[in-house]
């Protein structure tokens, strides 16, 4: 029996492309675009010019009005891209998920989304965006097939300071509902006999200094969550130090990768200033599966 190899570059971002608007496909907040996130506008063409012609799946975050999607997409000529979940009401904003493919290395063979029953309540700011999580099933010219799922969970928001606003025990219930909603959409569409990788903004912290008695616990709980889809937290297994989501510090004393001159050189293990709730979760090698999966860096 013939083995095919072959190679595909998977890249998860969270955008930060936040522009509030008046109504779906209506004109902007005033000053949003600065004061919700910082230079949109500018910034989305950036995004698509630094994933062009470099990776051949970019699961993206928080790239949340068509405008943006379009400013994305319009600046890698050969790209194709598919939307998660819409705005619906009463949710005001879409899911901020979108997939973009390179057709001239893959080839997309199956796509489905999910809006998430579960969510927060008026108190929180969240409540007004759709979440749910986006499925894509590429394939590439050696006949492998990757099942990727990308996904955004309840953050809360403190929308109002009202009694229970800032509640991260129910916030984080909340999130563990959509958990529950997400663990049943892929076991539903994914194939066991492809490497599946999950990615997204969980709002789950590896280790959340709010909760001073048990840091890890929230992540203990999201993790046996998904032990359905028997996936492991590629960070924890293969990353260096704690790899915050964002150090919030500027570019400027932020040392540059040598192997990867346009990232940021892994930091070791002193305590970040920000925190890890970005992740990539990975199938387990499945002894029977026809397509077998090495992560490189």
């Amino acid at each position: 029996m013939s083995i095919s190899t072959g190679s595909i570059k998977v890249v998860y971002w969270n955008t930060w492309l936040l522009r509030p608007r008046l109504w779906s496909g209506g004109p902007a907040l005033p000053l949003t675009d600065r004061l919700f996130a910082p230079d949109v506008v500018e910034r989305a063409p950036l995004v698509g010019r630094a994933l062009a012609g470099s990776f051949d799946v970019c699961a993206l975050a928080e790239v949340f009005d068509e405008r943006e999607q379009d400013a994305v997409a319009v600046q890698w000529d050969e790209a194709e891209f598919q939307p998660g979940p819409t705005a619906s009401f009463p949710r005001r904003v879409g899911s901020g998920l979108m997939t973009v493919v390179d057709p001239t290395s893959v080839e997309v063979v199956a796509t489905a989304s999910h809006r998430f029953t579960a969510g927060g309540d008026l108190r929180d700011s969240d409540t007004f965006a759709t979440k749910g999580a986006l499925f894509t099933r590429v394939r590439h010219g050696c006949g492998a097939e990757l099942d990727i799922v990308s996904t955004h969970l309840l953050a809360g928001g403190e929308f109002l300071p009202i009694p229970g606003s800032n509640d991260h025990a129910r916030h984080h219930a909340a999130r563990m509902a959509q958990v529950e909603e997400l663990v049943e959409f892929v076991s539903t569409e994914r194939s066991h006999e492809n490497p599946l990788l999950l990615v997204g903004d969980f709002n789950v912290a590896a280790d959340d200094r709010r909760v001073a008695d048990d840091p890890t616990g929230y992540y203990r709980d999201l993790a046996e969550r998904l032990e359905p889809l028997e996936v492991v937290d590629l960070w924890a297994e293969q990353g260096v130090g704690p790899g915050p989501t964002s150090s919030f510090e500027t570019t400027d004393v932020l040392t540059p990768d040598p192997a990867f001159p346009d990232a940021v050189l892994d930091r070791g293990d002193e305590a970040p200033m920000g925190t890890r709730i970005d992740y990539i979760w990975a199938s387990r090698p499945w002894r029977r599966a026809r397509t077998q999966v090495e992560f490189d860096r």
